[in-house]
């Protein structure tokens, strides 16, 4: 058995008006955790390629994410029911995290690169 420190973050999503769509949290293991307007599905992703897990959720399509969601959910409901939920949860959900989390790794890249004031 292996025991490791695993960060969880937090994230609210939100419409461009300001209603709540969901909250998202993702571990530095590779899980993603969600309770939204549009279903809670969760899924762990154990080899990404990328050592910031959230490098790899920008990556994705809402395709290849909706077929994970359902997936993910395939142990208790299974056909297109629930095949069009997760599709719809992931043209909902998917692009305003991306864009949460693209602007937070953004932030985070210009304090790294103004530590010393040399950007080094």
């Amino acid at each position: 058995m292996e025991n490791k420190t695993v960060e969880a973050k937090s994230y609210t999503l939100r419409e461009s008006n300001g209603s709540w769509l969901g909250q998202i949290v993702l571990t530095s293991d590779g899980a993603f955790m969600s309770i939204t307007d549009y279903g809670n599905f969760s899924f762990a992703w154990r080899s990404t390629g990328e050592e910031d897990f959230r490098e790899f959720i920008l990556r994705l399509n809402t395709e290849y994410f909706a077929g994970k969601m359902a997936n993910g959910m395939s142990y208790v409901a299974y056909g297109n029911k629930i095949n069009r939920a997760a599709q719809m949860f992931a043209e909902k959900i998917l692009p305003p995290l991306q864009e949460l989390l693209r602007k937070e790794i953004e932030a985070e890249k210009l304090l790294e690169g103004g530590k010393d004031g040399r950007g080094e």
